[in-house]
């Protein structure tokens, strides 16, 4: 959709005097916050309506969080996270503030269930006798990278958790409106539910402990656009800390024009939204029918940008594949991730190992379908070469008339 969005918001962008200016201040635009507002209103369907005083604008994701981890932890502090996570959580809890992410191994068929807490409950009674006072629990929903919504219940259950344990909870949902369902899957998938449509009293939770963040990145494919908003709806404390940091993270005034432009335009946002949401399936579809040309497994999505693929049944054969990837034997499952990794880099395509993503079994790789048909052809030949596969011609059958 990089095409069409970008045409319109060369048509649509204007800015004004004050715009070349400090504007309304360092905080963010009042015309941005009233805009996001009024979309997170619309979108995420909150139990409380999202007033502008409840949010925090910064450029990007990544930026807010680094300073919301810095507000509620100090350094050998913790920040609790289920495993498998998306790598770049890493340098925003450490990196600045000293504080340790604290993982929890959680088996791939129990996350995003309420056997996850499980888990949860181990590692963060693990972190306590080594002496890591946790501060935080992160959430990434839609996950990162296993590609599909937490359902209710458990978003539910990480609120209770937190409170039993006197935690705040931090939700990335940057992916929130990236979600895709399958025609006629069975069941079908989760749809997404924001930590602002909970009921907080219902569930016992103080909400002053619940913040939820958001960008401009995922869903509206700007990533380079550095925009995002932080949304902690009774806790204006943490907001009020987070002020003194604001010169260093305060989005440009020709971003906040642009995507104050496109929140405000219902009809374009609309039927963008949607449009993105088809092609997003379609770009799947195709990625889920080449890996099973190619007899390579996948965990399912319906969320986000990519897959998380599983390449043991090529790691494994080294009869076939250990000459191209230098692997013998000997090598343990990690080391022939890496072999492989490195072995399609160097023919051009980037794929990201799970150990990345702390994976502890090696052979798994997040791949990123959210490319045009013609990339994702390139970067399927270029794979098809590298391992000597025969190359895969789609079929319609093989992604669904529908597309």
């Amino acid at each position: 959709m990089q095409q069409e969005l970008s045409e319109y918001l060369e048509n649509a962008f204007s800015l004004t005097d004050t715009d070349l200016t400090y504007g309304d201040g360092l905080t963010g635009s009042a015309r941005l916050s009233g805009a996001l507002s009024t979309f997170l209103n619309a979108y995420f369907r909150p139990h409380r309506p999202v007033l502008s005083d409840h949010l925090f604008i910064g450029a990007g994701v990544m930026s807010l969080l680094d300073q919301v981890v810095s507000v509620l932890a100090d350094p050998g502090d913790g920040v609790l996270i289920s495993v498998p996570y998306y790598p770049g959580f890493d340098p925003c809890i450490t990196l600045h503030n000293g504080v340790v992410p604290v993982g929890a191994q959680v088996p791939l068929d129990k996350m995003l269930t309420l056997g996850e807490l499980d888990y949860l409950e181990d590692a963060l009674r693990a972190a306590t006798r080594r002496g890591v006072s946790v501060k935080a629990v992160l959430l990434c929903n839609p996950h990162n990278p296993l590609a599909r919504c937490y359902p209710r219940e458990v978003v539910e259950a990480y609120c209770q958790f937190c409170e039993r344990h006197g935690l705040h909870l931090l939700a990335d949902e940057v992916f929130a409106l990236s979600v895709f369902a399958p025609h006629g899957a069975t069941p079908p998938p989760q749809p997404f539910y924001s930590v602002l449509a909970l009921d907080a009293d219902r569930l016992g939770v103080n909400p002053a402990r619940l913040h939820v963040l958001y960008g401009m990145s995922k869903d509206f494919l700007a990533n380079g656009l550095r925009a995002a908003v932080l949304v902690s709806q009774a806790n204006p404390d943490v907001l009020q800390s987070l002020l003194p940091a604001a010169p260093f993270m305060v989005v440009a005034s020709p971003t906040a024009v642009l995507w104050a432009t496109l929140l405000e335009d219902k009809s374009f946002l609309t039927a963008f939204l949607a449009e993105n949401s088809r092609r997003l399936f379609a770009a799947y579809e195709r990625t889920a029918a080449w890996l099973a040309f190619h007899g390579i497994p996948h965990a399912p999505a319906s969320a986000g940008h990519f897959l998380l693929a599983d390449f043991r049944p090529v790691l494994v054969d080294v009869a076939r594949y250990g000459a191209a990837l230098t692997i013998h034997a000997g090598h343990t499952l990690e080391e022939r991730e890496r072999a492989l990794a490195t072995h399609l880099l160097a023919r051009g395509v980037a794929v990201m190992p799970g150990t990345a993503c702390h994976l502890t079994e090696g052979g798994w790789f997040r791949l990123t379908f959210a490319l045009r048909e013609e990339q994702m052809r390139v970067a399927f030949r270029r794979i098809e070469d590298a391992l000597g596969w025969d190359n895969w011609q789609p079929r319609r059958s093989d992604i669904g008339p529908h597309l």
